[in-house]
């Protein structure tokens, strides 16, 4: 997380609204001296996406002058502003003030502090999932946390973890009529936690909270804020938090995203929503339907395409489908008008909602499937209600061993409803045309950048001397993930078998993945492990070669990248590999699929030849390698191509009449793809969290103990003895720590006699036969 790059600079509108209708959110702001930081909140209030909501402003007392003026100033820039004047109560009674005076026909309230700033979709993202999850009463969302410190706030909820730390944060929408019955915050007292003990207050009437697992809400940190106060006057903030624990007499269902709908659940419609239209923009928005946004070759060549498109006549939304932590989601905000990943704050079920409404009510001009198996199956719907917009897939690989067999198999199930097909390779291309009678199937080459990967803008030698590389040797390297199609431990082979031919070689690995420890425990002298690196152009610069030996790919980024850097590539003939791989600007293996030992050290030894070739010839080989990519693989070339498709495909579909296709489809695949959904949202919730994740409808009834344990947690925060029985708790686990250490010395100790004798015992008739 980059955080310098939080939202509330500017004010970034997303268009111009057909029609304005009344609020059905009030944004409910305590304000006291805060002229400071109300700008930047305000520009991620302007900016957002759904715009149907009063902002109402409670100043508190407020003495300092600027402030004030800055209030007055901003009261007169929207006419959803409302601010009101009171004298000096704290925050808990501002915002009661600030919910007495709100709009009797708002559904919502969310609280918002006058120093941080949401980004441009939270509101839109909470109103959706409190619509659609009719029985819940609360969301918040994940926290980024800036200012004096830094760091992502999220945690897995619970009631009994609840009770004893808050982990919800105040910017949280709240369906008004349960705050009404709960007494709204009710504290008016100064320094309180008036937040934590209004979560309470909902949980003990069975309220149920919704935790969006997206940081789209950013807290600024202050050792002078609210919370610093209270943490001051702990023991007497504390009081109203106990007292409120108490009266929580049973568990209540949270929901967290990412989260499983039931296997039969279907398609649902939300008539009740109020959701806004905007008018037709002058540029043509492209939607794209994507599976997350991870290091891989995929998804870098979706942010490059979004990042190069021409702003003047392109924009770009981003919906994705699969939970992920998805580390390059800050540069795809930056590269689309539009983000949201689908799995933090929607059912599957609804994601088909959310779509429709995103093409409807942003005009959409296209749309572009790739990697999603739930967005193909809700292409026969959507084309079907959106005739004249054309619906155009991408695909990178086949794999056939897969028996799904892929996204090949999506894209072949909605072929008539697709306006075309194009994936990154013509090896992959006559998969799909043999094998699934895609016959309309084209070829587009993602490219690379090469003014990014350009040889002239790096030192050799001094990034040899970073990374601690011999200076007399050359680099042979493996870019990759360490995992079982990229055979890494097959590099390493034949990294030790060339060291049999020459002596002036050194070895580089680049990347991580389930396959690391297997690697480090292969390895010798010869090699350098760096694990992840993010300044790829920095592996390459230092490379003389660079090694492919995978069995599964499409057309490999890392071979545009390392050509363009002007280090030739010894790669595999799997996928589309040779169609940019020669012996011009480095070697082709054939790939040897469940070889015999003997196959497989034939494929070792071949790679070896063509790599000893290659540095024998490494000048010349060099020279050829950048002008490779420059003729015909650069990614402006590919974007220009793109955008050819985009229009073609506008100007095609333009007459097109609409087909009523209803959910079939898409119903039918959200029940197939159900239990694979499962385990991305414990694989990904587990590795998170560190808990044990047993799914929806699998969750294990709670325990007596557990129960005890939270009314003993209650009990403890009451007397104010936590830290205490902290202490307690320690001491004796590591007592009971000693204790297994101790039996467990004394087994190995057992069970090392009979081990001693039976090695002298061996050790003496060894030596007998010498």
């Amino acid at each position: 997380m980059d955080y310098s790059k939080r939202p509330g600079d500017k004010i970034e509108k997303i268009g111009e609204l057909v029609k304005k209708s009344k609020p059905t959110i009030s944004i409910v702001t305590p304000f006291y001296n805060g002229g400071k930081t109300l700008i930047e909140t305000a520009n991620g209030l302007f900016s957002q996406t759904y715009p149907y909501f009063e902002w109402i402003i409670v100043d508190d007392g407020s003495k300092d002058k600027e402030s004030l003026k800055k209030l007055a100033e901003l009261e007169k820039m929207d006419d959803r502003i409302r601010v009101f004047h009171k004298e000096n109560g704290g925050p808990s009674m501002a915002r009661d003030f600030g919910i007495e005076k709100a709009s009797k026909d708002t559904k919502y309230v969310f609280f918002l502090d006058c120093d941080d700033i949401p980004d441009k979709t939270m509101v839109e993202c909470l109103y959706w999932t409190l619509e659609t999850h009719p029985d819940a009463s609360f969301a918040y969302t994940t926290m980024v946390n800036f200012g004096d410190r830094e760091f992502i706030w999220e945690r897995y909820l619970t009631v009994e973890q609840q009770v004893i730390e808050n982990l919800i944060c105040i910017a949280s929408m709240v369906r008004k009529e349960d705050l009404l019955e709960v007494g709204c915050f009710g504290i008016k007292e100064k320094a309180m936690y008036e937040d934590w003990n209004l979560w309470l207050k909902l949980l003990a009437k069975g309220k149920k909270p919704i935790r969006v697992d997206a940081p789209i809400f950013w807290y600024r940190t202050s050792s002078t804020g609210e919370l610093s106060r209270a943490k001051k006057n702990n023991t007497n903030a504390m009081r109203y938090v106990n007292e409120t624990a108490a009266t929580i007499k049973k568990d209540v269902e949270i929901i967290q995203f990412p989260h499983e709908c039931n296997k039969y659940a279907t398609v649902k419609t939300y008539k009740d929503m109020v959701l806004p239209e905007y008018k037709k923009s002058k540029k043509k928005k492209i939607l794209f339907l994507l599976t997350w946004m991870v290091v891989g070759g995929a998804d870098l060549f979706n942010l490059e395409l979004i990042k190069r498109l021409d702003k003047e006549k392109y924009e770009a939304i981003v919906l994705t489908t699969l939970p992920n932590d998805n580390p390059l989601r800050q540069q795809f905000e930056e590269a689309a008008t539009e983000l949201y990943d689908m799995s933090t704050f929607l059912e599957t079920v609804d994601y088909i909602n959310f779509t429709d409404y995103m093409i409807s009510s942003r005009k959409v001009d296209a749309v572009v499937v790739s990697n999603t198996q739930y967005g193909y199956y809700m292409v026969p719907y959507l084309k079907g209600k959106y005739p004249q917009i054309p619906f155009i897939d991408y695909i990178h690989s086949i794999d056939l061993k897969d028996p799904r067999e892929g996204f090949a198999r999506c894209s072949m199930d909605v072929d008539k409803y697709l306006t075309g097909t194009y994936c990154c390779n013509n090896f992959t291309k006559s998969q799909l045309v043999n094998n699934y009678n895609k016959k309309t199937a084209e070829t587009l080459y993602i490219g690379t950048d090469e003014k990014r990967y350009d040889p002239k803008k790096f030192n050799k030698n001094n990034l040899k001397e970073k990374y601690q590389l011999p200076m007399d040797k050359k680099i042979i390297t493996f870019i990759a993930r360490l995992s079982e199609e990229k055979r890494p431990e097959m590099f390493v082979e034949i990294c030790k078998e060339l060291l049999k031919v020459r002596n002036d070689v050194f070895f580089v690995i680049a990347g991580d993945g389930p396959l690391m420890n297997n690697v480090a425990s292969v390895v010798d002298e010869n090699f350098k492990l760096l694990g992840m690196v993010k300044e790829t152009e920095e592996v390459y610069a230092i490379s003389d070669v660079t090694v492919n030996c995978s069995t599964l790919e499409g057309l490999a980024l890392t071979s545009y990248e390392s050509l363009s850097m002007g280090v030739p590539v010894v790669s595999t003939d799997v996928g589309g590999q040779t169609e940019l791989i020669n012996d011009k600007v480095g070697g082709i293996v054939h790939c040897n699929i469940d070889a015999t030992p003997e196959v497989h050290n034939k494929e070792v030894e071949e790679y070896v030849n063509e790599i000893d070739r290659v540095l024998n010839n490494l000048k010349e080989i060099k020279k050829n390698c950048r002008k490779r990519i420059e003729e015909g693989f650069t990614l402006d070339i590919m974007v220009k191509k793109f955008e050819k498709i985009i229009d073609e495909g506008i100007k095609k579909e333009e007459n097109t009449k609409p087909i009523d296709n209803g959910y079939i489809d898409y119903n039918f695949a959200v029940e197939t793809m159900n239990d694979a959904y499962y385990y991305y949202c414990k694989a990904y919730i587990e590795s998170k969290f560190g808990i044990n994740y047993e799914g929806k409808d699998k969750v294990k009834k709670k325990s007596n103990w557990s129960e005890r344990r939270m009314k003993i947690s209650i009990m403890l925060n009451r007397c104010y003895a936590k830290e205490d029985a902290k202490v307690i708790l320690d001491f004796l686990r590591a007592i009971k720590r000693m204790f297994k250490e101790l039996i467990c010395s004394i087994k190995m100790f057992f069970k090392s006699i009979p081990a001693g004798l039976k090695l002298i015992y061996k050790l003496i008739r060894g030596n007998q036969y010498k």
